[in-house]
């Protein structure tokens, strides 16, 4: 019989209310097994209310967050504007982009102090942090993957994501993600991998106004209702939870690699 583990992770926890609830979901009724944290973002104190009686059933990580990708919905850095000038646009709130970032020439001493200030969030909110996400993205900043790993060496923090890290990324094959049924879908996708460890990433929630609410520049309101319900769906349908316990498939923690 083959044996698949899965890296379940569920991103942008503290994003707002209801990313939070639709998370704490796809742990307790699913297979969301690791949750990234966004320390800038307007919920984050209340994702540590909601997220108290879960660690014993996931891994925490910080999800280190330079920028701010909703139109209607800004943050700026906690270390404050004034304290990382070249990391932030002139209204003091991040870029929009990554892209947008490297163009602004940001200081990497500056970008560190605001990972620093964001992992000392998390740990202050009683959070124990297992990984940090290191996303491919961040290799367009000259010498920040070196700093981020270095920064979690010196924490004792797992790398995960992009070359380099400490615990497997590799994508589930062929996978790109759910549509109309996505427990079913993904269920049916593994039950033609081979064994291995992969990664599945989503960022969950349920359909409210909260989430119909965001809005990327140039784009229209609702673009994140539909794709955002269905990877919480991807995490927690019936169909998902009952073949993984029933087909041999195994969603691990990010600890779980730790040596």
């Amino acid at each position: 019989m083959k044996e698949i583990k899965l890296i379940t992770r569920a991103d942008d926890a503290g994003l707002n209310r209801t990313v939070n609830k639709a998370i704490r979901s796809s742990v307790k009724q699913g297979i969301a097994r690791n949750i990234s944290l966004l320390a800038p973002a307007p919920a984050i104190v209340h994702a540590a209310e909601c997220f108290a009686d879960l660690d014993k059933d996931v891994d925490f990580g910080l999800q280190v967050c330079l920028t701010a990708e909703w139109e209607n919905v800004r943050w700026g850095p906690v270390a404050g504007a004034a304290q990382v000038p070249s990391i932030v646009r002139d209204d003091g709130t991040f870029h929009y982009t990554l892209r947008d970032l490297e163009q602004a020439n940001p200081a990497i001493d500056e970008i560190m102090a605001e990972v620093k200030a964001q992992y000392d969030t998390l740990i202050a909110l009683g959070f124990d942090l297992a990984y940090l996400v290191v996303t491919r993205e961040f290799d367009g900043i000259p010498g920040l993957r070196k700093e981020l790993t270095a920064f979690c060496k010196t924490n004792g923090l797992l790398t995960a994501g992009g070359s380099g890290g400490e615990v497997p990324d590799e994508p589930l094959p062929g996978w790109s993600g759910p549509g109309e049924h996505p427990g079913t879908e993904l269920a049916d996708h593994l039950a033609t991998a081979q064994s291995g460890t992969y990664l599945v990433v989503g960022r969950p929630a349920f359909k409210t106004d909260e989430i119909e609410y965001l809005k990327r520049p140039g784009q229209p309101k609702r673009e994140a209702l539909l794709s955002r319900n269905r990877e919480r769906r991807m995490f927690a349908d019936i169909e998902i939870v009952d073949y993984c316990e029933n087909g041999g498939i195994e969603p691990v923690r990010y600890s779980r690699f730790k040596k």
